[in-house]
């Protein structure tokens, strides 16, 4: 189907969106971002859920995807490309639950020390197993 997104809100029970399409309105989880799409022609599948109709999927419709925005002041600095290459981050939920901690007790308030602490729980982290490489 396809409509133009005339209104986007949120659900009686606040846990969805209530998206006016054309006449009609239906469902979306919050997690669909069509909120991003008021004002916009999509096409979309819907079904008739639980909750009435609900959409499923979108896309915009005929619509070139929006080039970025460039910060003004901030210039703009480009990459060498590289070869595509597979990194295993394993020891990032440690530093993300090591950050968290320190930011829920306060100790963490800007992002220097953000970037402090996850700099060092990961080198942390990363030595510990190399100890136990035997």
């Amino acid at each position: 189907m396809q409509g133009r997104v005339d209104s986007v809100t949120k659900s009686q029970s606040g846990k969805s969106w209530r998206v006016k399409i054309g006449p009609k309105f239906y469902g979306a989880n919050f997690d669909s971002k069509i909120d991003a799409a008021l004002g916009r022609q999509i096409d979309f599948d819907a079904d008739d859920g639980k909750f009435g109709p609900w959409v499923k999927t979108w896309g915009y419709i005929n619509e070139p995807a929006e080039a970025p925005i460039p910060v003004v002041g901030v210039p703009l600095i480009r990459e060498p490309v590289r070869e595509a290459r597979v990194v295993d981050r394993w020891w990032a939920p440690f530093v993300s639950n090591c950050v968290a901690h320190a930011i829920a007790a306060g100790t963490i308030k800007d992002i220097v020390q953000l970037k402090a602490w996850a700099v060092a729980a990961k080198h942390a982290i990363v030595a510990a197993e190399d100890d136990l490489d035997l």
